[in-house]
């Protein structure tokens, strides 16, 4: 039935559904109608392109300065990635490796300017003179402290910059000191380079670097261990040729910095330059630190272009933009099909490891029992069932009260029962002699008692080995030494016992066996016989820091060699024998077969990378999907804007009410794609954890959404540890959720806040409709809604992509509510520290 489900679900998965040819015919006919209305919209249309091409324009100047910030972070990443300290040679090998003057057009340069105490100075000089024996600080000045240039590439351009003192001038010395104290990137105020002959506007970029790659929180600390900002200068007009070459532009700009002019094409002698031009604007853009202003103006280019030639255009974009949605709709049906294939692969593959990792387990000799925190038994193996007695379907979920202890009596409490895992944080191990199975037969046993963790759950791995043969041979040897040879080589894994010269003197069959040699082939010969290369360098220098007294014992994994030239992995332990005058005697090895665990592991990890790489791949497509679908709807929205006001009048009832239907589902399916590639994004970045007051927090949430003036909402004023933004996402989709879905004019939404060892707890409780037990884990899914989206618009994203977030921070969210009046969501956060 299950593979039959799965058949079905491969068959539809590759086709479009009707959404898919509704968007695609909604697209056509919206088309058709913008191409009989556009001839009267050209002047708005004129200011929109303005807009447009001045916004691109500052875009465009923000991403090539976002460029060359990346340019000086790698500065900064390759100085702290050299073991010495930067002189000229790895400076110019760096830039080379950069090639600045191919990838980074319009910049001069790229060097260093290190920060220097008085009492350095003479020390400073030192260094630097042994590569460059002619190198000064210049010009003077009264500041206690110096910010010389001591590299820069390439050199020939910027030689006049070289030792030149950033505390001489107001705006070098600023910048680079805000630099210091923000750790972020900043450029100073307009400055004349000394190396520009033409004396034109110019700055600086920094970029600070400090002793670690992590800049300290706070402004004493970074100060404290600031070293030197990377930087690079800049040519206003250098910058702008590289960045925005004036040829067939439609807009022409001036740039100024207060009042101080950077660059200026609103001039006569500019291409394109227009008297009358038909659109300006200013405004201000905040350029790490400074205040630029920009102001635009049409250019000649741009009248001419404003031609109603623009209505077939429109025709021709929309019928491409319906056949490319068509074409993604297509491309996004088929990778959605083999998506699927794959996750069915992947599922079947991992039962297949799960299946021979159960047998494994089972096929234990040792007993291994796994716990969870309460002290109840999770797992009981094979191993388990025949030493003590009991069948695991017995035990599951049971208190570990129910394996019997014959050193408790009935009053004693579980904490001193040996299978007690409370407080336990690191492995122990120890004996317990006199562990009784369920007939109450005693048993020596060996204990080890591991802690591990999955998906924030902690348990406790416990490893019993039954002693009962080990003390019976123990107790053998007291009586004869002969007995020591039939436990040796009665013993299942690999036993050998070394003089100092790392010969064997003894050896049992199991190592023989495993290694396919005989016994004379290895009595007398050197214990490296049997090591790989590899192997041998490692074993053999933990065995002089042994002999040396250095460490007590080895317990290492390695490759042996097998008599037939081919290698098997065993886990090694060694330890030494030392006689009764603390005098070293013989070296005694001890060898397990981990072979088939090795295999299993390594199949494990290739699985996992490959799991992980579909996950990513997914993730990204999700990303890209979401963001170039954005562009078409947009332009379908403003087109119904557009019919909208110019054919008010003209329109009938009916029409209108299709066309605001049109501008909704539009509006929709913009905000679904929006939260779609929030989604996506959720674990693209990690944000750090701020104090934050939730009454100010919530307040500030609930005044952003949407809602009735009678709507109430009350929090708690405590205080929180969270990152603020994923947060503030979260508590606004559940706020706007409640008051969408709330069936009157006014409501009362109420926040508490509660916290434990572990966790913070958030609860959100409103008097609305309340959600049916039966849906409560639906209405978390993506794209699901508990009415239709013609009567509550929304994506159907909120929840889900809030849960995500809590998800990805190792929490959770939970739903309370009977069904009929109000709900809670509890949302559990962990502490930091957790």
């Amino acid at each position: 039935m299950i593979k039959k489900s799965e058949n079905t679900l491969h068959k539809g998965s590759g086709k479009l559904h009707w959404y898919h040819w509704l968007v695609v015919v909604l697209s056509l006919v919206l088309t058709l109608s913008a191409w009989q209305v556009t001839s009267r919209l050209a002047d708005q249309k004129s200011q929109i392109q303005f807009d447009f091409q001045s916004d691109l324009l500052v875009e465009l100047v923000k991403e090539r300065m976002l460029k060359y910030e990346d340019a000086l972070w790698a500065g900064v990443a390759a100085i702290h990635s050299q073991k010495k300290v930067v002189n000229t040679k790895t400076w110019n090998a760096f830039a080379n490796a950069l090639s600045i003057e191919e990838k980074y057009p319009g910049i001069n340069g790229i060097g260093v300017i290190d920060y220097v105490a008085p009492d350095k100075l003479d020390d400073y000089l030192e260094e630097q003179r042994q590569l460059r024996p002619d190198y000064q600080i210049y010009p003077t000045h009264d500041k206690n402290e110096y910010w010389p240039i001591t590299h820069i590439e390439p050199v020939k351009l910027n030689k006049k910059a070289v030792g030149l003192d950033m505390a001489h001038e107001k705006n070098r010395h600023t910048a680079s000191i805000k630099a210091r104290d923000t750790a972020s990137a900043q450029i100073t105020g307009p400055i004349i380079l000394v190396q520009d002959a033409k004396k034109t506007p110019g700055f600086l970029f920094f970029a600070p670097y400090y002793q670690f790659v992590q800049p300290p929180n706070s402004i004493p600390l970074r100060r404290a261990s600031f070293i030197a900002n990377v930087y690079a200068p800049f040519i206003m007009e250098n910058l702008m040729r590289g960045t925005l070459k004036n040829e067939n532009r439609l807009v022409n700009f001036k740039i100024s910095d207060g009042e101080d002019l950077l660059y200026d094409e609103l001039k006569p002698n500019s291409e394109g330059y227009d008297v009358s031009p038909l659109f300006s604007k200013t405004f201000e853009v905040d350029m790490y630190g400074r205040s630029w202003t920009f102001e635009m103006q049409s250019t000649t280019l741009f009248r001419h272009q404003v031609s109603n030639d623009q209505p077939m255009m429109i025709l021709i974009g929309g019928i491409s933009i319906d056949i490319m949605l068509l074409i993604l709709f297509i491309v996004l049906a088929r990778s959605n099909k083999k998506a699927i294939l794959y996750a069915g692969e992947m599922t079947r593959e991992l039962k297949v490891s799960e299946k021979k990792l159960t047998t494994t387990i089972n096929s234990m000799r040792d007993i291994l029992i796994t716990i969870d925190n309460s002290n109840k038994i999770l797992s009981f193996n094979k191993a388990a069932e025949i030493a003590l007695g009991l069948k695991e379907s017995d035990v599951i979920g049971q208190d570990i009260s129910v394996v019997p202890d014959p050193n408790l009596v009935a009053s004693d409490s579980v904490e001193k029962h040996y299978l007690n895992v409370k407080g336990k944080h690191t492995y122990e191990e120890k004996k317990v002699i006199n562990i009784a199975n369920k007939e109450g037969r005693l048993l020596p046993i060996d204990l080890t008692i591991t802690k591990a963790s999955s998906n924030s759950t902690n348990y406790y791995i416990v490893l019993i080995r039954d002693l009962s043969n080990e003390v019976k041979i123990e107790k053998a040897l007291e009586s004869s030494e002969a007995l020591l040879d039939t436990a040796v080589n009665a013993s299942s894994t690999g036993f050998a016992i070394l003089n100092l010269n790392l010969e064997f003197i003894e050896l049992n069959k199991s190592i023989c066996s495993w290694l396919s040699f005989n016994r004379n082939d290895l009595i007398d010969e050197n214990f490296n016989k049997i090591l790989s290369n590899e192997g041998s360098l490692i074993i053999n220098d933990m065995i002089k820091n042994m002999l040396k007294r250095k460490q007590s014992s080895i317990h290492v994994e390695s490759q042996f060699i097998n008599k037939n030239g081919s290698y098997i992995w065993g886990l090694l332990t060694a330890a030494l024998v030392i006689d009764k005058n603390n005098v070293i005697s013989n070296i005694v090895i001890h060898i397990v077969d981990i072979q088939k665990e090795k295999g299993l592991l390594q199949n494990l990890i290739l699985q996992n990378k490959a799991l992980e790489k579909s996950n990513a791949d997914l993730e990204q497509f999700a990303y890209i999907a979401s963001h170039d679908l954005k562009s078409p709807l947009n332009a379908i929205q403003q087109l119904a804007h557009w019919i909208e006001e110019d054919c008010d009048k003209a329109l009938s009832k009916e029409s209108k009410n299709h066309l605001d239907l049109m501008k909704g589902r539009s509006s929709r399916m913009i905000r679904l794609l929006d939260d779609l590639l929030n989604y996506s994004r959720v674990s693209r970045y990690e944000y750090k954890h701020e104090a934050l007051e939730l009454k100010h927090l919530v307040y500030d949430q609930f005044n952003l959404i949407d809602k009735p003036d009678e709507f109430i909402c009350i929090s708690s004023n405590s205080y929180l540890l969270i990152p603020r933004v994923p947060f503030e996402l979260i508590i606004r989709n559940i706020l706007s959720n409640a008051v969408k879905h709330h069936d009157k004019d006014k409501g009362l939404i109420e926040i508490k806040f509660n916290k434990t060892d572990t966790d913070q707890i958030i609860t959100v409780t409103d008097d609305g409709p309340g959600i049916p037990p039966e849906m409560h884990k639906k209405v978390l899914e993506m794209f699901q809604t508990l009415k239709p989206r013609d009567d509550v618009e929304g994506s159907g994203m909120g929840l889900a992509l809030a849960k995500r977030i809590i998800n990805h921070y190792s929490g959770d969210l939970f739903i309370e509510s009977d069904g009929v009046r109000g709900t809670s969501f509890i949302i559990r956060w962990p502490l930091p520290n957790q």
